[in-house]
């Protein structure tokens, strides 16, 4: 989108108070909702003493990790910054990749591995937070792209490296995507 299309979006939301208000809530909540969702899996993984608990764990951390360290890098102004524009402000700079995105995704592919239906669930929400942080002006188009292609790719190579890894040293016998 454009600084005329972001103004035009924001414009609408500013004007009807509850609009806006409803998506502050859904951005929230899909957000929080993919927390909550991962840390039940995580412990429902430990209750059950699996072996995919760790590569649930170290995946998606080890995603984060590198995923902050390519934004600090970019360091892309986000669209309030670059066009002055938003209906809600994070902080400044670090636009691309989109952290929430790449997260959402990074632990949507490590549930895939772990319960597929779950990791469906989790990369509905993803969406649908990508939606949410370019609607509000957080995020461009290609920050929330980046960051599902990002989160996605590094849950799939980081969970089949993980467990090859951890295979041929004895310590599990996972299947791989």
């Amino acid at each position: 989108m454009n600084a005329e299309q972001y103004r035009a979006v924001i414009g609408w939301f500013n004007a009807r108070p509850a609009a806006k208000k409803a998506l502050r809530l859904v951005s929230r909540g899909a957000v929080g909702l993919v927390y909550l969702l991962y840390l039940g899996m995580l412990a429902w993984l430990a209750l059950h003493r699996s072996e995919q608990l760790w590569p649930a764990i170290i995946v998606p951390a080890a995603a984060f990790l590198v995923g902050t360290l390519v934004r600090r890098v970019i360091d892309r102004p986000p669209p309030y910054t670059a066009l002055g524009c938003a209906l809600f402000e994070d902080k400044p700079g670090q636009s691309m990749p989109s952290r929430h995105c790449f997260s959402a995704a990074a632990i949507a592919g490590a549930a895939w591995f772990v319960l597929r239906p779950l990791g469906i669930v989790l990369a509905v929400l993803g969406v649908l937070i990508a939606v949410c942080r370019v609607v509000t002006g957080v995020h461009y188009i290609s920050d929330v792209l980046a960051g599902l292609a990002f989160g996605a790719a590094f849950a799939v190579l980081g969970w089949n490296a993980f467990v090859l890894a951890a295979s041929a040293m004895g310590f599990y016998s996972i299947m791989l995507l």
